[in-house]
């Protein structure tokens, strides 16, 4: 299993994912800033070389995951 389809897995038996990724971000030495409701933006995790990006924490979960799933598999789609 690649290091990335751990982490998938982790975060999908996860009771808690927004905190779990959180914590994979910080022991990677990545910034985990969090979103207010009072400064609008867009959030973006990147873990193990995977990007995810959503109006929110778990969307952008929910992106990351999905990139994460089908990395490797369409890369050459990304650029065509």
């Amino acid at each position: 299993m690649t290091e990335t389809a751990e982490l998938v897995a982790r975060l999908e038996q996860a009771s808690d994912p927004v905190q779990t990724v959180r914590e994979m971000v910080l022991a990677e030495g990545g910034i985990w800033v969090e979103p207010t409701p009072d400064i609008p933006g867009i959030v973006e995790i990147q873990l193990a070389g995977v990007l995810g990006i959503g109006p929110s924490v778990m969307a952008a979960l929910d992106d990351w995951l999905m990139q994460a799933k089908t990395e490797g598999k369409a890369a050459h789609l990304r650029f065509a």
